[in-house]
């Protein structure tokens, strides 16, 4: 065989290898690349149980936020409004000493705290009277019925005897103990707690009302 033979086939064995050279080395770049992509990391959503967590947070966050505005907002409120050394009607009312009321007379109105207020004496048996009360009863000046102004008319005559509270929008009556005896009033006049120390000051408290009631009498206070 002649070197030109030699080389004619040396160079066709090039050409047939050369393709499957190039076939083996795409095949190599191809895993090199699905190689590095698998490498890199892909980027995952949160879980819906964690942004459901989140939104929950937050809204829980906000009412408990409004809730705590608003509960200030009422105490501000309520401390702003809430009375304090109450004078006058809805306090306590100095009325006196016991001294000034002699036993069995007639009762003294208190315009500071709108009631009246008479020392009773148990022996006064009239129909108008105290129906048997000892001691110091104070009666709110507000009718029962419709809530008029209730006075005191010693002058007035009912049933043969003078002296009632008689109101004079509808003629309810009562005795001196405030015992209704007449007219559209639903009961006898509403009391209030009596207070008297041992120096004899009387203290009424207009805060504290009692409805009235069969019992009116059975509430007078005795001084000490």
């Amino acid at each position: 065989m002649t070197n030109e033979t030699q080389t004619r086939d040396a160079a066709a064995a090039a050409r047939e290898a050369a393709p499957t050279d190039a076939w083996r080395a795409a095949i190599a770049s191809r895993k090199l690349q699905v190689g590095r992509e698998e490498g890199i990391p892909s980027v995952q959503a949160p879980p819906i149980e964690a942004d459901l967590s989140r939104r929950r947070f937050i809204r829980a966050s906000f009412w408990t936020g409004l809730g705590v505005t608003l509960l200030g907002s009422v105490g501000l409120f309520l401390d702003f409004f809430y009375p304090r050394n109450v004078k006058g009607f809805g306090g306590p009312v100095p009325a006196g000493r016991v001294s000034e009321y002699p036993k069995g007379g007639e009762p003294r109105y208190n315009s500071e705290g709108q009631f009246w207020l008479a020392n009773l004496d148990p022996g006064e048996t009239r129909g108008g009277g105290s129906g048997g009360a000892d001691g110091f009863l104070a009666l709110w000046q507000k009718c029962p019925h419709l809530g008029c102004v209730v006075p005191w008319r010693g002058e007035f005559a009912f049933e043969g005897d003078k002296g009632w509270y008689r109101c004079p929008c509808h003629g309810s009556t009562y005795t001196k103990s405030g015992i209704r005896v007449f007219g559209p009033a639903p009961r006898s006049m509403d009391t209030m707690k009596v207070e008297i120390d041992g120096s004899g000051n009387i203290t009424v408290q207009t805060g504290q009302i009692t409805p009235g009631g069969t019992d009116n009498p059975r509430r007078a206070i005795k001084p000490a």
